[in-house]
C-alpha cells in the first residue's frame, strides 16, 4: 500500500503541478515514508524488515 501510495503521489505530482522526481528521488521518499510509517506504529511494515530489505534488492539505486 505504501509503495503503491508514493506512486500515486507522483503522479498527482507530475499531472497537477508539473514537477517530477527522479527513481532515486522516489525510493529514497518511500524509504523515508515506510520509516515514519513503522515510528507511527506500522508493525507489520517492521515484521518484514522494512526498510533493510529494500536496501539491499537490486531494484533500488544507490
Amino acid at each position: 500500500m505504501l509503495v503503491s501510495w508514493m506512486i500515486w503521489k507522483e503522479r498527482n505530482a507530475r499531472v497537477f503541478n508539473g514537477t517530477q522526481q527522479g527513481l532515486s528521488q522516489l525510493v529514497q521518499g518511500i524509504l523515508e515514508e515506510g520509516s515514519n510509517w513503522i515510528r507511527a506504529g506500522a508493525s507489520k511494515l517492521a515484521g518484514v524488515g522494512w526498510p533493510h530489505q529494500l536496501r539491499t534488492s537490486s531494484f533500488v539505486p544507490g
